[in-house]
């Protein structure tokens, strides 16, 4: 009897996969006759691709394990595969992936390869399909910014569209990552365009125009300036990365609003004198805030 339970045992770890974590947000099964191959890339940039968030899912090594290959590269995407089909999700994003025997701090070294990956569901076009398959975003960020030109707005939007352009842009934050506190410090942070997702009107591209897309970049930067300010003020260093994390989504949303108001008051450029109001405001903060001086808009 005891060989026999011995016996299950050493069968059960043998067997014994990765650790599996999950969060999904939805968990409706793909059609039974859909074709299920989803596309898998790492530390992918979809910002501005029409995708669905799914959930993710976090592969770490298992308790106990007897044999490498059942932790593996290999069985880590048969799981991360299987469970992209359940989501009916189209696109896995690996967005950390540990190598067996890789020094990866704070993680401790392990025999097994791990990662964290989250599944989208992102409609495949003409605009998505080349930004996928290149895998290669193209951008221009603050440091270039005079190359912020009609040329670089890669979709022309046809002459009966209602707005004669969008301008798509965000805030890239960076910083540096203590291992002995495991704290973040030293945040940069900076504005950029998107060139492959930015559309415009043909007839719109004209010299005299191009001052709109130049103000709505510097007024990004004014957001990243504001958000890098804040960060490197926060006493004690913010620690929880979820913490984080809100605060910069809280700044890209503050920042979109404030491109509504842009566009609104505007006129998307037809009310000078409005334009000139907030170039003049859009400046003088930002050159405050260049300069080391208090946010106005901090409480």
């Amino acid at each position: 009897m005891r060989k026999l339970l011995l016996l299950i045992s050493v069968t059960l770890l043998a067997g014994c996969s990765h650790k599996i974590s999950t969060n999904f947000q939805s968990a409706t099964p793909a059609p039974a006759d859909t074709l299920c191959n989803p596309e898998i890339l790492k530390n992918s940039d979809l910002f501005g691709l029409d995708a669905q968030y799914l959930g993710s899912i976090t592969l770490d090594e298992p308790i106990v394990y007897m044999r490498r290959k059942v932790c593996s590269e290999e069985a880590a995407i048969e799981i991360l595969k299987s469970n992209a089909c359940s989501l009916n999700a189209n696109l896995i994003n690996i967005i950390l992936e540990i190598k067996p025997g890789a020094d990866y701090p704070p993680y401790h070294r392990s025999a097994c390869y791990r990662c964290i990956a989250k599944y989208y569901y992102v409609k495949i076009d003409e605009n998505s399909k080349p930004i996928l398959k290149e895998d290669v975003r193209k951008t221009i960020s603050w440091e270039d910014k005079t190359k912020i030109r009609w040329d670089n707005f890669m979709i022309e939007l046809p002459e009966s569209s209602e707005v004669p352009y969008e301008f798509i842009s965000r805030i890239f934050v960076s910083w540096k990552w203590s291992h002995w506190t495991g704290v973040c410090k030293n945040y940069k942070a900076q504005a950029v365009f998107y060139s492959d997702i930015s559309k415009v009107k043909k007839s719109f591209k004209t010299t005299e125009n191009e001052k709109h897309i130049k103000l709505l970049f510097t007024l990004t930067q004014l957001y990243a300036k504001r958000l890098e300010n804040n960060l490197n003020s926060w006493k004690p260093i913010i620690g929880n990365r979820k913490k984080l994390f809100s605060i910069i989504n809280w700044y890209h949303m503050d920042l979109e609003n404030a491109k509504t108001r842009f566009y609104e008051e505007t006129e998307y450029g037809e009310n000078e004198a409005a334009l000139k109001k907030w170039e003049d405001e859009i400046n003088t903060e930002l050159e405050q805030l260049t300069n080391g001086e208090k946010d106005p808009n901090e409480k």
